[in-house]
């Protein structure tokens, strides 16, 4: 893999002034720069349908990390990261109308303060003056004939000295899953084969809204969500003993599921200039409740009781945090910037698990069954980007992380860290239409605080003790890209990487013998990954191409067998391709695609078994119109080749360094979704 990077850095080198000669053949344009007459084809709602048309763009909402620093995502609305977590930036960009959009701003080599060390940002640019709002309304037709809705409404209005919006959105969707299962033993010979149908139910409900205005010489920026969400299923098997289905099951089993959120997220920020310099302070505090039950029930054919199991888990984390920054307002030239963030986070968690083999339920004991974790975490950091030419500019930052984590209740332990993050990066202009960039960056990954605790999954009949002793795992990443934009939305990004882990976290045997999560040893991950827009003009007027992958290879010495094997759930190649028909100035577009649907195969290693799956690629495709005044029409269909989902859990006795004594092999299908959608703007 350290060759396709050192392939990738000299291919673009040699390519440079092909590239600056085919930009020079191409109509003058600023290939960094997008008016908002560039989307009229498309038809937007919303700043979100703006992002997703942009050539050579894929949003990246960031990781639901701890901290605020560590949780970036790749786009900015008006220079800066909105002061939230909670919903993401989707929530954030669908609560501005599209109409309120005056440019968007592809920022290559992150020159913003905001933006420092991404590869690609993208920035809308909002029109001074705005009010106004957007509606969608839509119904939906799942693979077993129910029909459902869903809701959505913006508003933006300037409220006194306030420019304030508002979003709310409600909606209540069902998934059908059929699967036919195949049990056997070590001699391949079958045990028992399942029909199982679960239909899944994801209902929810949120309000979200930011408001600013300029007070003291600066913005101050106000957001706040708050909402509920209920994911719940009853999946019915047919169970048949020793044979394949044959419409008179030995037994039957009924597995409950019931998960239940509430989240409420309160931020804002404040900055202004101070002498050349622009100062911005930022606080944060989000609160959740989940609640989780499950019972797993299994009958005989004359409904006597064969074994019965329930668990219960409630959690309640808890985040608050300040972080500031400073950085240098010129551009070109050096510019500095300096920052701290301190963050408090606090999770309780209590689990329950039961057991019933018809002679009564009894407790089934796990470690960290019921815990408190909290965490007080600091960090300092330093970048500078120092732009050495109109075509070359340098990067560099080093951070300084300290904190504590302290685990209370049925587990005891205490652990301090302090951690040197350095990262660096040169940027170099090929042309005006091409840059390419070589990257390296030292990272903490965050813990979830849910590992310290006991859970379980009864549909698999898996559980999984919690680990007081986790640490955070570390990894250097080496990356070279190449960013090239022309004439007409034509957009091609290409990245090669590497990177060094250790302290990888895997699901091992504890010293209670009980399975759970923990530092597991070192791995190396190389990885390949792109996009691209290409219009088809030349076709057919209006035709457009854009496609985006990722292939990734892992390598980690996985010490329960004694070689090398994939790191858990990395799964590839991930891909999607989409061919777009929106001429200028008709009522009508149209456009299909195809995906893989979240990467086509990968493993899951537990302990005493491999949990293999594979996806197969989905088909689907949608017809949109204005015809009616003022309303945006939309039909569309997906897995219009029916989504098939394979899944092989290979069992060994007593770990996966045994032998084989059977496997669980599951074929899974949903049908075909269509969605009609209404939406326009006010």
């Amino acid at each position: 893999m350290l060759r396709l990077l050192f392939a990738t850095a000299a291919l673009a080198l040699t390519s440079g002034q092909a590239l600056a000669e085919e930009a020079a053949s191409q109509p003058p344009s600023d290939a960094a720069s997008y008016p908002a007459t560039f989307y009229a084809p498309f038809n937007p709602q919303t700043a979100l349908d703006i992002v997703l048309r942009t050539p050579g763009f894929v949003l990246d909402e960031g990781q639901q990390l701890r901290g605020f620093g560590g949780a970036a995502g790749n786009v900015l609305i008006d220079g800066a990261r909105p002061s939230s977590k909670s919903g993401g930036l989707e929530d954030a960009l669908r609560r501005i109308p599209a109409t309120h959009v005056e440019r968007v701003e592809v920022i290559r080599g992150a020159q913003m303060s905001e933006a420092q060390g991404q590869a690609t940002v993208l920035n809308i640019v909002r029109r001074p003056d705005r009010s106004g709002g957007t509606w969608s309304a839509e119904v939906e037709r799942n693979g077993s004939g129910l029909i459902y809705p869903r809701l959505e409404a913006a508003m933006t209005r300037q409220l006194g000295d306030w420019d304030a919006t508002v979003k709310a959105n409600t909606f209540w969707e069902q998934y059908p899953y059929r699967t036919l299962r195949f049990n056997r033993d070590a001699a391949g010979r079958l045990t028992s084969s399942w029909i199982d149908d679960r239909p899944t139910t994801l209902t929810e409900g949120f309000l979200s809204g930011d408001a600013s205005r300029t007070l003291g010489g600066g913005v101050l920026r106000l957001n706040g969500r708050f909402g509920w969400q209920r994911f719940y299923y009853d999946q019915e098997s047919d169970i048949f003993l020793g044979r394949e289905p044959d419409g008179s099951p030995d037994q039957a089993n009924l597995f409950e599921y019931d998960r239940e959120d509430w989240t409420l997220e309160l931020g804002g920020d404040y900055a202004r200039e101070v002498r050349g310099w622009t100062w911005k302070t930022l606080a944060l505090a989000n609160a959740k409740t989940y609640g989780q039950e499950q019972a797993d029930v299994r009958r005989s054919a004359d409904r006597r009781l064969v074994s019965r199991s329930d668990a219960r888990l409630n959690q309640m984390p808890v985040e608050a945090l300040v972080r500031s920054t400073v950085v240098r307002s010129t551009t070109g030239g050096i510019r500095p910037e300096f920052g701290a963030e301190i963050a408090y986070n606090r999770l309780e968690s209590q689990f329950t698990l039961t057991a019933d083999d018809g002679s009564g339920p009894r407790p089934v004991p796990l470690p960290a069954a019921d815990v408190l974790v909290e965490e007080w975490r600091g960090e300092a950091f330093a970048n500078v980007t120092w732009q050495l030419s109109e075509r070359l500019t340098l990067e560099g930052s080093m951070a300084g992380e300290a904190s504590r984590i302290t685990v209370s209740g049925d587990a005891d332990n205490e652990q301090s860290f302090l951690y040197a993050k350095p990262a660096a990066a040169v940027v170099w202009r090929l042309s005006p239409q091409a840059q390419f960039r070589l990257g390296a960056a030292r990272t903490v990954g965050q813990l979830d605080f849910s590992d310290f605790a006991a859970s379980a999954e009864l549909q698999d009949d898996e559980t999984v003790a919690g680990n007081p002793d986790l640490q955070p795992d570390k990894t250097t990443r080496l990356s070279t890209s190449i960013d090239f934009r022309g004439g007409g939305g034509l957009a091609l990004y290409v990245e090669a990487y590497h990177e060094w882990r250790q302290d990888v976290l895997e699901l091992v045997r504890l010293p209670s013998g009980a399975p759970g999560l923990a530092n597991a040893g070192d791995a190396r991950v190389s990885g390949l990954k792109g996009n691209a827009s290409i219009p088809m003009d030349a076709l057919l007027s209006g035709l457009s191409v854009k496609a985006e992958g990722e292939v990734r290879e892992s390598s980690f010495d996985d010490p329960l067998i004694g070689r090398a094997r994939d790191l858990s759930n990395l799964r590839s190649p991930k891909f999607k391709l989409e061919l777009l028909h929106a001429p200028l100035g008709s009522a009508w577009s149209w456009g299909v695609n195809f995906a893989s649907y979240d990467g086509v195969e990968g493993a899951l290693y537990l302990v005493d078994q491999i949990d293999f799956a594979r996806y197969r690629p989905t088909l689907g495709g949608f017809v949109e119109t204005t015809a009616l005044p003022g309303v945006r029409t939309r039909l569309t269909i997906r897995n219009a080749a029916t989504e098939r989902h394979y899944r092989l859990r290979t069992f060994y006795a007593p770990d996966r360094a045994g032998q084989v004594v059977g496997t669980d092999e599951r074929e899974s299908a949903r049908g075909v979704f269509t969605t009609l959608r209404f939406s326009g703007r006010f």
